[in-house]
């Protein structure tokens, strides 16, 4: 009996654990705050610092800035807690061209980020 339910058990938090929770944002909001770190030319935007640390932390959502202030910010800001403004759109399924920026969609979500600006928050 004690096996049966801690197999149970198990099998439950393998469940919970495999499923990563929705990103905290509003795919309607016009502005996006959050934990930034850099990969393949886009951004991911993290709700929480330690997640930034860690490889292959999810949720994130994925965006990008046009490009210019995309390489200028991918120099300065990772790691840092920054604001965005911008545009969320819903993922086609193939790579989407912002301003000369190419977002591929490293965080695997349903939207991504059109950003148009960033701001340090201190």
């Amino acid at each position: 009996m004690k096996i049966a339910i801690s197999l149970a058990a198990a099998l439950t938090l393998t469940a919970c654990a495999s499923t990563p929770p929705a990103p905290a944002f509003d795919p309607a909001a016009t502005s996006f705050t959050g934990y930034i770190r850099f990969a393949e030319g886009e951004f991911q935007l993290y709700e929480r610092q330690i997640q930034v640390q860690r490889p292959f932390s999810r949720p994130c959502v994925s965006g990008v800035l046009p490009r210019n202030a995309q390489e200028a910010a991918q120099g300065d800001l990772s790691g840092q807690k920054v604001t965005f403004t911008g545009r969320a759109v819903a993922w086609t399924g193939t790579g989407m061209n912002h301003e000369g920026s190419v977002i591929s969609n490293v965080c695997g979500g349903d939207h991504v980020i059109l950003a148009q600006t960033v701001s340090v928050l201190r």
